[in-house]
């Protein structure tokens, strides 16, 4: 039984420690929005925990755009949303 809670153990301390090295590889990094590639479909923007992504409606139609670069942590999270590859991550400026 306790080879069971040091496996659970383990495997817990492996995904906190891949999510920090994750935040601190990507520190420097922000998110994208390909706006001819953006079908305004709003699967990332329900998916950012942060509220950086709004969708937005002009005359050509709706797409997502980063309203609040600022809190942007490049966690990854809406790229994984994404089905139409309208997102990457880029330097920060």
């Amino acid at each position: 039984m306790s080879s069971v809670y040091i496996g659970m153990g383990a495997l817990l301390l492996l995904w906190i420690f891949g999510d920090l090295h994750r935040r601190r590889k990507n520190r420097n990094k922000i998110i994208y929005v390909i706006e001819s590639s953006c079908t305004g479909c709003r699967r990332c923007v329900k998916r950012c925990s942060r509220r950086v992504l709004v969708a937005v409606k002009n005359e050509t139609g709706t797409h997502v755009t980063v309203k609040y670069p600022d809190k942007c942590t490049a966690c990854g999270d809406c790229l994984g949303k994404c089905k139409f590859d309208a997102l990457k991550l880029v330097e920060r400026i």
